[in-house]
C-alpha cells in the first residue's frame, strides 16, 4: 500500500511542476489579459488553437497600457503532435496570470507562461 501511494505520488509530481514568478512587471489590467487569453484558447483561428506539433511551441505578445504581456504554450512531447483543449488552455493559461508577476507550469506533457513585460 505504501509503495503504491508513493509510486503515484512521484507519477504526479513528475507530471505537474508550477511557480509563480517573485520579481519584474506586474499585469496592468488582470481582466485584459484574460480576455486576450480566452480569444486565444477559444476563438477559431486563436493562437492557442489547433494541433501543436510535436514540441511546438506558440507564443503571443498583445499589449496591455505600455505593458507587453508573453503568453506561451508548448507541446513537450517528443513525438506527437496534439490539439490541446480549449478549456485547458484557458485554464492553465489563467492560473499563471493569477500570479502578480505572472508565472510558468508543466503539466501533463504541456508548458505554459503568461508573464508581463517581456516582450
Amino acid at each position: 500500500m505504501q509503495i503504491t501511494i508513493l509510486t503515484t505520488l512521484t507519477s504526479f509530481v513528475a507530471l505537474a511542476s508550477a511557480g509563480c514568478y517573485s520579481s519584474g512587471s506586474t499585469f496592468p489590467n488582470r481582466d485584459e489579459a484574460l480576455s486576450f487569453v480566452h480569444d486565444a484558447c477559444y476563438n477559431n483561428g486563436g493562437m492557442f488553437t489547433g494541433n501543436f506539433a510535436a514540441r511546438q511551441s506558440k507564443s503571443m505578445c498583445p499589449r496591455s497600457g505600455n505593458t507587453g504581456l508573453e503568453f506561451v504554450v508548448q507541446n513537450l512531447n517528443t513525438n506527437t503532435g496534439f490539439d490541446l483543449g480549449n478549456g485547458d488552455c484557458y485554464d492553465r493559461l489563467s492560473n499563471e496570470i493569477s500570479c502578480d508577476h505572472g508565472g510558468e507550469s508543466t503539466i501533463s506533457g504541456w508548458f505554459f507562461r503568461a508573464r508581463p513585460g517581456t516582450c
